[in-house]
């Protein structure tokens, strides 16, 4: 049976749906999406009504997530760069770059966010905070991305299409794109928990967000320090919330998007 004209099943049958089935039947992942919606619909209601303890604490939660994503899609795009480059050089290439990078996330990189703070003082700007967390953030990047790609290259299809004498313009747009975007997209969303965790710990010490900026870690550390639990429990449970339904969404997407791929993990 012949496919509607300008149709193309590779992209609409091929990883997008299975990816997109398999996520939806991972229950965590599944339970992450529709907390982290809800989060973000409170947020902005928190934002509009604001006032109580609630309302602090849902407008304390714009400032960290803000702040994540920002720190969150420049560590992403450093980790895929950084990972793809390496790939792409050759393998001498690829153990010199990748070894910093492997050593890297086996440390606490998180303390170096609050050390940044420290060291730049009260007069801190958002911009350089978010570059360290950015920087925090991109090693894990990088050696899932490498691993990703380098999974990728060794699958059976892609041998065979090159064996077939498939120009390289169609081959890397019918094939190797579209079953890179998803496991490359997984590897990315890794720097979204790490930027929140570093900016929440740095904040909790007085070292995070410029002052007069609220996240959820500066209300959970002047909750601490005045005694205060009712003001404490609000921004904690949001934050602790976050991270589970942001690594919940994450283990989905590495399940998910790996699996959807040619000859990928089951």
């Amino acid at each position: 049976m012949h496919e509607p004209a300008g149709t193309d099943p590779h992209w609409r049958d091929g990883p997008w749906q299975k990816a997109g089935q398999r996520l939806t039947a991972h229950r965590p992942a599944a339970a992450g999406l529709t907390v982290l919606a809800a989060l973000m619909l409170a947020v902005a209601a928190g934002l509009v009504a604001g006032g109580g303890p609630v309302g602090a604490a849902l407008a304390a939660g714009h400032q960290s997530l803000s702040f994540a994503l920002l720190a969150g899609l420049g560590g992403a795009a450093l980790g895929l760069l950084w990972g793809g480059a390496a790939v792409a050089l050759g393998e001498r290439a690829e153990r010199m770059m990748m070894t910093p990078a492997a050593a890297l996330t086996g440390l606490p990189l998180a303390l170096a966010l609050p050390l940044a703070g420290g060291l730049l003082g009260p007069e801190r700007g958002l911009a350089p905070m978010a570059v360290v967390a950015a920087l925090i953030a991109a090693p894990a990047v990088a050696v899932i991305a490498r691993d990703e790609l380098r999974a990728l290259l060794r699958r059976e299809f892609l041998s065979a299409v090159q064996a077939a004498g498939i120009p390289n313009g169609r081959r890397l747009r019918r094939h190797i794109l579209p079953n890179t975007v998803l496991p490359l997209a997984a590897a990315a969303w890794t720097a979204l928990p790490r930027a929140l965790m570093a900016e929440s710990l740095a904040s909790l010490l007085g070292l995070g967000l410029p002052e007069g900026v609220t996240g959820w870690g500066t209300a959970i550390g002047a909750a601490a320090r005045a005694g205060d639990a009712v003001a404490l429990a609000g921004p904690a449970l949001l934050l602790a919330l976050t991270l589970w339904a942001l690594h919940g969404v994450g283990d989905g997407m590495r399940l998910a998007f790996t699996a959807s791929t040619p000859g990928g993990r089951r």
